[in-house]
């Protein structure tokens, strides 16, 4: 289970990366005047690529800590 929970984050946080990764590269060829809608939904959807890598950094780190909790435990 918390194994399972941990590569649930773990692929999440690859996944943001990679939605960064698009949206960065929107945000780079919109240099032109009339890209501005462009750039700025690129910009709203890199802010959201962060924050669901923070949430699944935080994911994995709960993860982390359980199992060691429950090794604590079993020891």
């Amino acid at each position: 289970m918390i194994g399972k929970l941990g590569n649930t984050a773990l692929q999440g946080y690859q996944r943001s990366t990679q939605g960064m990764v698009r949206s960065a590269a929107e945000i780079a060829r919109a240099s032109r005047p009339g890209d501005q809608s462009d750039m700025t939904r690129a910009m709203v959807e890199l802010k959201q690529h962060e924050h669901a890598a923070k949430a699944n950094l935080k994911t994995l780190s709960v993860a982390d800590r359980m199992l060691g909790a429950l090794l604590d435990v079993k020891a």
